[in-house]
């Protein structure tokens, strides 16, 4: 598997030889399920049901927790190269929220922080 990568702002960027950066492996599976979780819902032009609901669960009044983990689960196991999503933890400091979920993967393990 291939994909395009992106950096720690979400940006295409160029390698060292002034190519595209490419990634391959589980290089290549944590790029897509970083771009796969930071997709909120409705944002998807052809298919408004693609997404995390980002606005009805972390962003609503009382935080939906819950909801919004089944959400990330969901969107993560539903990726063709993820066999299980778990340990998925959360933290709240000085306002900010912060989770972690860890995927089994053909192509080996990977943690999603976000």
């Amino acid at each position: 598997m291939k994909t395009i990568l992106t950096n720690k702002d979400n940006d295409i960027y160029m390698d060292a030889s002034g190519n595209l950066a490419i990634g391959e492996g589980l290089t290549a599976g944590a790029n897509i399920s970083k771009n796969a979780v930071l997709v909120t819902l409705g944002e998807c032009e052809f298919n408004t049901t693609k997404g995390i609901p980002y606005f009805e669960t972390i962003f609503a009044d009382y935080p939906l927790i819950d909801l919004f983990q089944a959400a990330i689960i969901r969107t993560v196991e539903s990726l063709p190269f993820v066999n299980r999503a778990s340990n998925f933890q959360y933290s709240i400091n000085n306002g900010v929220f912060s989770y972690s979920v860890k995927e089994n993967t053909n192509l080996g393990d990977i943690i999603i922080n976000g």
